[in-house]
């Protein structure tokens, strides 16, 4: 039916609102702070947020594994219980231990964050992808921007406390519990990995090959069940392993795939631990914080460049290099500025400029790898791009903040991080340049290969 697609897609929408609709997010350091909590900065910084990175990174692996085959629905309800558990201990939970294991279910959610974005892909048809695609995503930040601006509100007005702001999130995220469990069931795939091979029937049992002249096949296949499950799990890797091979076999790809990698590793070290860098600036005054306004201007002119590069007339196969590695050097600037500053309104600004640039550099890098894609590799390149970013943001925490090793003060972290973005686009300002080199070394090649001809045709006449 041709209305098939608008059910899931507004059931997930509506889970997607709800559970990035949360007000206190902008304001976790000050939470965790004060009085309700009674953790120090210096430990929230080193011994506490750190965990989430790392727990991100290992629970991300295993979701890659199987997103596809536990058919994506278990895995989005795993992502609402996850962020349901980490608002239940930021309200009722008590120590620095607890804080950690929070930071372990907020890893688990992010990491299954994978299947929210690719289950739809699943549920419709290809004919309908630019719709859900811009309506799931408009749902998350729609989610994101209402939950810091009513944080913002609140607490300016003196409505709510910090830990009532807490309640409102975790009121918010039930909510997305209940959607996810209406979820309709998946039977497609969006990784390539469900392929139907000779000999073996579909891993989804309610699916049914209806070819009679396949009904035989389909008898005698009952007659092997005790090595389906081992069967059916080699099949699965071994087709994840074809399908990696044959997307990251294009150097095209995978140069903007590293990119997209290493730009998205420093773009979550900045937004994990800018709330921190903040919290020093403000001191111990919770009416200097606006960071549910700062947050949320983010969001609207992240939107705005994405909108934008969307409706821009440009060949982007030819400036893309050169436009990442201007944003690049943009990015580096703010945070600069940011790690510099002793006024908490510059650092505000600097944020928002950061975080458009931020969102307009990665969509360009997104579209480039895109461009390059089957829908069948969509899911499992940027799956993979992601492990690799936050393989990378683990090693960049491990060094820079992390107690066993350097554990540097916010400012010099951030130090750091503005070096990071100028060797992104150091890298990108010199490849342009490497591809002329190599043109050029190309056509002196042709053209003395050319005379040399000519010499030897002149010599034989």
């Amino acid at each position: 039916m041709a209305g098939e697609w608008m059910k899931p897609t507004l059931i997930l929408s509506l889970y997607g609102f709800f559970k990035e609709m949360k007000p206190s997010e902008s304001f976790l350091t000050p939470y965790l702070n004060s009085t309700f909590k009674n953790i120090p900065k210096k430990t929230i910084s080193d011994e506490i947020y750190p965990i989430s990175t790392y727990s991100y990174l290992v629970f991300l692996f295993l979701v890659l594994m199987t997103t596809d085959f536990l058919r994506y629905k278990p895995l989005v309800i795993i992502e609402s219980l996850a962020y349901l558990a980490t608002r239940v201990i930021l309200v009722w939970g008590q120590g620095v231990l607890i804080m950690q294991i929070m930071q372990m279910t907020y890893g688990l959610a992010s990491a299954t964050e994978v299947a929210y974005y690719s289950y739809i892909y699943a549920l419709v048809d290809r004919e309908h992808y630019q719709k859900v695609s811009s309506y799931t995503r408009l749902a998350v930040l729609a989610g994101k921007g209402v939950g810091d601006l009513s944080g913002q509100l609140l607490l300016s007005t003196n409505t709510v406390n910090l830990l009532q702001l807490n309640y409102v999130s975790l009121a918010s995220v039930a909510v997305s519990v209940i959607a996810a469990c209406f979820l309709p069931k998946v039977t497609g795939s969006v990784f390539g990995t469900m392929k139907e091979e000779k000999g073996f029937e579909r891993f989804d049992n309610e699916e049914r090959i209806d070819d009679e002249d396949q009904t035989d096949q389909i008898t005698s296949s009952k007659n092997i069940v005790p090595q389906t499950c081992s069967v059916r799990l080699q099949q699965y890797f071994k087709n994840i392993w074809h399908t990696f091979k044959s997307c990251y076999s294009d150097k095209k790809l995978l140069q903007w795939s590293c990119f997209w990698a290493i730009a998205m590793c420093g773009g979550l070290q900045v937004e994990d631990y800018v709330m921190n860098l903040w919290s020093a600036l403000q001191g111990d005054e919770i009416k200097k914080a606006y960071n549910g306004a700062v947050f949320a201007a983010g969001t609207i002119t992240s939107a705005v460049c994405v909108f934008l590069f969307s409706i821009a007339k440009v060949d982007w196969n030819s400036v893309s290099e050169v436009v990442i590695g201007c944003l690049s050097i943009v990015q580096s600037t703010m945070v600069f500025n940011m790690a510099w500053t002793s006024d908490v309104t510059i650092a505000y600004v600097m944020y928002v400029i950061f975080r458009a640039s931020y969102a307009f550099s990665l969509t360009v890098a997104s579209f480039q790898i895109a461009n390059r894609l089957t829908m069948d590799g969509f899911g499992l390149v940027f799956g993979w791009n992601t492990l690799v970013a936050v393989c990378l943001q683990s090693i960049l925490t491990l060094i820079v903040v992390d107690k066993n090793g350097l554990d540097l003060p916010e400012s010099k972290q951030f130090v750091i991080y503005g070096c990071y973005f100028v060797l992104v686009a150091l890298i990108f300002f010199l490849l342009p340049l490497w591809h002329v080199l190599q043109k050029s070394f190309a056509w002196m090649k042709s053209r003395s290969g050319r005379q040399k001809n000519d010499t030897s045709k002149n010599s034989t006449i």
